[in-house]
């Protein structure tokens, strides 16, 4: 099952055939909404942690549109006609988002990763270890749940591997 709206391929031309997946995930935001765009809910903490454990190369990407949204009454249906019109976009690698820039919510499971403000992000060039990292402190510090709990997760999620 994938996180995102949209999931893109990419066939890369090397020796050995491979491809490249990436997973957008699309959020819209209403231009004349000031708050809009601020604190969205991006993906569970235990989904994205593990899926950066599975493939070290995934790529998730945040889609941002701004929008303005013009309505008319259709005078046969009598229905509103609407249009949305994209005013700004950018897209953002999850993983090079800023610390500051990330937020973890507990709420809902394993808590919720957010951007803090989606129209106005910065970027910060990490590995996908520094990214489990930045995500792991985030889950033990921003919450306040224990390490026995993120322990818990991990086990649950192969996120660590033993030698039996």
């Amino acid at each position: 099952m994938h996180m995102a709206d949209v999931i893109l391929q990419f066939r890369k031309q090397r020796k050995v055939e491979s491809g490249v997946t990436a997973e957008v995930d699309v959020k819209a935001t209403a231009e004349d909404i000031e708050s809009s765009g601020k604190g969205p809910n991006i993906t569970s903490f235990a989904r994205i942690r593990s899926a950066y454990v599975e493939d070290p190369d995934y790529l998730f990407v945040i889609l941002s549109l701004k929008h303005r949204v013009y309505s008319s009454r259709n005078t046969v249906s009598g229905l509103m006609d609407g249009t949305m019109e994209v005013v700004a976009y950018n897209a953002y690698d999850l993983k090079y988002i800023s610390w500051k820039d990330i937020n973890y919510n507990p709420a809902l499971g394993t808590g919720q990763i957010q951007i803090r403000d989606i129209h106005y992000v910065e970027l910060e060039e990490r590995s996908t270890w520094e990214f489990c990292q930045l995500l792991d402190r985030k889950y033990l510090h921003s919450s306040r749940r224990s390490f026995e709990e993120w322990l818990a997760l991990a086990n649950k999620h192969g996120w660590i591997k033993t030698s039996d």
